[in-house]
């Protein structure tokens, strides 16, 4: 991958959408949790594209790219959502159909219970739940990704935590916890 990442720094095209059609899956999933709009998805994503692809020059750690890319994708969303959204999303409005397909777990019935949980979170929680176990971020490279000290990430995790036991242990997956 750093290989990759490092003839795409050099110019190399086909090395950047080699990358991209990698991390696309990831990226979809990502800009899911932010924006309900598949236009506005869509949008964020190719933003997030064209943005990577002008300044991976800049990038300096190849080993960096995926949270590299994450971040501008987030940055990217934020900017369409308080463009076009002025409440907080509602993930009943998403396609679960188009989540399903996009995900590359084996075990879709996990998938749709983890879905299914997390939908009662907040959208910080969401996002901080679903790079610490989907995509296996540390603590320390979330708050890098997300612009925020590291110890509001642990809270924002534990509390996370916490509310998903009580959905969880109450067996209330369609009921909103706020």
């Amino acid at each position: 991958m750093n290989l990759l990442v490092e003839r795409a720094r050099n110019g190399d095209e086909d090395a950047f959408t080699e990358l991209i059609l990698h991390f696309k899956n990831d990226l979809y999933k990502i800009a899911k949790t932010r924006l309900t709009n598949e236009e506005d998805i869509q949008d964020a994503i190719q933003d997030t594209m064209i943005t990577a692809y002008k300044s991976i020059r800049k990038l300096k750690d190849t080993e960096k790219f995926k949270m590299w890319i994450i971040k501008i994708l987030i940055n990217k969303c934020n900017k369409i959502y308080r463009k076009k959204y002025k409440n907080d999303l509602s993930l009943e409005e998403y396609d679960l159909d188009k989540y399903l397909i996009m995900n590359s777990s084996k075990n879709i019935e996990d998938d749709l219970n983890f879905y299914f949980l997390i939908k009662n979170l907040e959208y910080q929680e969401r996002i901080i739940v679903i790079l610490y176990y989907m995509e296996k971020y540390t603590t320390k490279e979330i708050s890098k990704i997300l612009k925020a000290k590291e110890n509001t990430v642990k809270s924002k995790l534990y509390r996370a935590r916490i509310k998903l036991k009580k959905i969880f242990l109450r067996g209330e997956k369609n009921e909103s916890i706020r």
